[in-house]
């Protein structure tokens, strides 16, 4: 049985947050109902978007984000986990906040990369991720290739957040997956050894199967090391 509490941050969004509650319970190797985890899931979709305060266009998430962080407080978990990668600029601030565990999926990530001998990678993330360096700072002696800023805006950020056709949009096959494989194998051409899902938009819909090298989700990362911890 396992006996821990866990809490995912979410709501950024919300389709993301069930989707990594899904991947918790099917990751879990159990013989009934009572050996699950119990989870808690906070989801605010209320938070401000992320990039846009990065990047000086929006309010800033922070406040919102703290009130999640305040109310699993109450919650007695164990352990939690935010997520959405752009968030984790916002880390060193949250984490004075949490009386639980705050797992950091990038460190997770940089644990994960190391042991699997990955030197350079290609990461597909929002703009203000990529703006944060978040990537450069976590993944310790390991190579971070962006795409161009046109393929950044015209592909990987239009299949994320185009209000008609985008994943935020509720639009899951077909124009987003096609955008972000474009931008995944122009990753792979200038040398990354894998790419990486650095938004869990992108995470959700791509396959490995797509593209000719590994990808790595760091949610699937972090979750693998929260039920084996």
């Amino acid at each position: 049985m396992n006996d821990k509490v866990i809490g995912i941050l979410g709501g950024m969004g919300p389709e993301a947050s069930a989707y990594y509650y899904t991947q918790i319970v099917k990751r879990t190797k159990v013989s009934k109902d009572q050996d699950h985890f119990h989870v808690i899931v906070e989801s605010n979709p209320k938070i401000p978007d992320r990039t846009k305060s990065i990047l000086g266009l929006g309010e800033s998430p922070l406040p919102e984000l703290i009130k999640s962080i305040e109310r699993l407080n109450l919650m007695n978990i164990d352990q939690a986990f935010i997520t959405c990668i752009t968030s984790h600029y916002f880390y060193p601030e949250l984490v004075k906040h949490a009386k639980f565990e705050l797992v950091n999926a990038l460190e997770c990530l940089n644990t994960k990369l190391h042991k699997d001998g990955i030197k350079k990678v290609g990461l597909l993330a929002t703009s203000g991720t990529i703006k944060t360096q978040l990537f450069n700072h976590y993944l310790k002696d390991i190579e971070v290739i962006v795409p161009s800023e046109s393929i950044q805006s015209n592909y990987v950020m239009d299949a994320i957040y185009h209000p008609e056709t985008g994943i935020k949009s509720g639009h899951v096959e077909g124009y987003p997956i096609s955008q972000l494989i474009h931008a995944g194998q122009s990753l792979i051409e200038n040398g990354a050894e894998v790419l990486i899902g650095g938004c869990t938009e992108i995470s959700m819909v791509l396959k490995k199967e797509m593209f000719s090298v590994g990808l790595y989700d760091p949610m699937i990362v972090t979750i693998d090391t929260l039920i084996n911890k």
